[in-house]
């Protein structure tokens, strides 16, 4: 049976394409994780990747940048981009103030920056997206595999009803070297719904979000757990008719002691930033992290302190693994592996039917894997990571989980 669809895509240019990723990333995750990490392998599966379909190379010079794509493949590109404006005014695709007949008349791509300083890159991939009516789409970058060297700006498309122009706002990093090429993977863009509202709860208002942890880290999952993978997570399967669910979502962040968090955006999400500053080392064997002690134990003793005053004082004796697992705030993988664990010590909650999407932020050295719940993704040996009081860890949007399972229409030109 074909998925429903949750937007249309015009291919104008031949330049990129929509592509949608295995969960396994073909292959290339630990195998413990594939078993074991449902989270991981629907977050490297969400949205559609914006997929060149040759090499573009950026190459700082006295001039500034140069772009540079292979010759056959630039003449032919060449060609069609002057072709395919005329075909598109022809079908009403541009409006007189639209950015191809603007900022993308001469060129499908705009450099801006010195040679030297900080460049942006702004591509238009070739293609058009038409969201449908009360679908938004996200375009970002991608995640748990990518281009290191650039950043994508996050923006939206709202469902006006035309076809709209899918352009990358690429900015590359402080630490780019003078030659990056981009390949494959460049961009998501993936189908949201703009309706969700967030409010912030106490845990006294929601001592059941409480029990369901314990319930779940109980004494028989940490015993399991000493035995291998106990997949537990992925045996929870959500209700049939929850998948079908098109209720506006009234979303919770239940606080647990010194959880910081703001909420924004025009599709709201949660930004939980760091409680414990730390440092964290990795030396292709182990990860070592220090922690800032007096702020670990101060956030523990308000977390136990919180539960106990939502749940009773007997609760923390009754659930002391359970509580363990949370106040520690960090979890650190096997020997061999370049992640960690960090648990915010708060819970979000979403009605049925929906999911919530976690988008890592992005820091000097590490990496927030999409879809894990505050799981960092070290990838510099040797020198240490530092996150200090306050960075900005965790997004956490909203979701429909029918928009996870959805895909697009092909649209074509007539003329």
């Amino acid at each position: 049976m074909p998925r429903a669809t949750a937007f249309e895509v015009l291919d104008a240019l031949g330049l990129a394409q929509l592509v949608k990723r295995s969960g396994d990333l073909d292959g290339s995750v630990p195998v413990r994780v594939a078993q074991g990490c449902g989270p991981l392998f629907e977050g490297n599966a969400f949205g559609f990747q914006v997929t060149l379909r040759q090499p573009i190379t950026l190459r700082r010079s006295a001039r500034g940048v140069d772009v540079e794509i292979a010759a056959p493949y630039a003449e032919a590109l060449t060609a069609s981009y002057r072709a395919v404006l005329p075909r598109l005014a022809a079908e009403g695709l541009l409006p007189p103030g639209g950015l191809l007949r603007t900022a993308f008349a001469d060129d499908f791509l705009m450099v801006e920056g010195e040679g030297t300083g900080r460049v942006g890159l702004h591509l238009w991939t070739g293609l058009l997206v038409r969201p449908n009516t009360g679908v938004w789409l996200r375009v970002s970058a991608t995640a748990n595999r990518g281009n290191r060297f650039i950043d994508v700006k996050e923006q939206f498309i709202a469902d006006d009803g035309a076809l709209v122009p899918l352009v990358l706002d690429i900015m590359l990093r402080s630490d780019a070297p003078d030659q990056v090429r981009l390949e494959g993977e460049i961009g998501t863009v993936a189908p949201v719904a703009p309706r969700a509202r967030i409010e912030v709860v106490s845990l006294a208002d929601a001592p059941e979000i409480g029990a369901a942890h314990a319930a779940f880290y109980d004494d028989a999952y940490f015993q399991a757990k000493t035995r291998g993978v106990t997949k537990k997570y992925r045996k929870m399967k959500p209700l049939p008719d929850a998948l079908e669910s098109d209720a506006p979502a009234r979303c919770r962040v239940i606080k647990v002691g010194a959880a910081e968090y703001t909420t924004a955006g025009s599709i709201p999400y949660v930004v939980f930033t760091n409680t414990v500053p730390f440092e964290a080392r990795f030396d292709g064997y182990t990860i070592a992290v220090e922690a800032d002690q007096r702020a670990l134990r101060a956030g523990a003793r308000e977390v136990e302190r919180t539960f106990a005053e939502a749940l009773g004082p007997t609760f923390l004796g009754r659930n002391r693994q359970a509580m363990r697992y949370f106040t520690k705030y960090f979890t650190q993988h096997r020997p061999g592996e370049p992640h960690f664990f960090i648990s915010p010590w708060a819970f979000v909650q979403t009605p049925p039917g929906w999911s919530c999407l976690l988008e890592g932020a992005h820091g000097n050295g590490f990496d927030v894997l999409r879809g894990i719940v505050a799981t960092d993704h070290v990838y510099r040996t040797g020198e240490p990571i530092g996150v200090g009081l306050g960075e900005p860890l965790l997004h956490v949007m909203p979701i429909p989980r029918r928009l996870l399972q959805a895909s697009f229409r092909q649209a074509r030109l007539r003329v």
